[in-house]
């Protein structure tokens, strides 16, 4: 049986702590990705440099059709393929996710895929903030 996870307060003593390691950060990532807070879980082995989890999350972000996963990456600087983003859309689509798909095909620049999800979402726009 997992352990519970450390409430709010304890999560950021353990995130950002001056007595914290790497250590505590990545079984604190390890307890939130075993309670499927996935996002949470990748920031802190972000934090933690830890490379397995962070591929980890990756991989499961593709299959499983969550872009925001793939942006977290991409704001700390991680390179993400046209051939993921396509991957992270075609999931998505499959799990009739056509907002997440729509994203994941605008920042894979398919416009083929993306003309097939906009069938799914009449009227909607995906906000780009200007300058962008």
């Amino acid at each position: 049986m997992a352990r519970p996870i450390p409430d709010l307060l304890a999560r950021r003593e353990i995130k950002y702590g001056e007595k914290s390691t790497d250590a505590d950060r990545i079984r604190l990532g390890d307890e939130l990705r075993e309670a499927d807070q996935l996002t949470e879980a990748l920031e802190v082995y972000l934090l933690a440099h830890h490379e397995t989890g962070v591929d980890k999350l990756r991989k499961h972000a593709r299959r499983a059709g969550r872009p925001s996963m793939l942006l977290t990456l991409r704001r700390a600087h991680a390179e993400i393929t046209r051939e993921e983003w396509v991957e992270c859309g075609a999931a998505a689509e499959r799990a009739g996710r056509w907002r997440e798909a729509y994203r994941a095909y605008t920042e894979a620049g398919d416009e083929a895929r993306l003309e097939t999800v906009q069938a799914n979402l009449p009227g909607y726009e995906i906000y780009i903030p200007a300058g962008k």
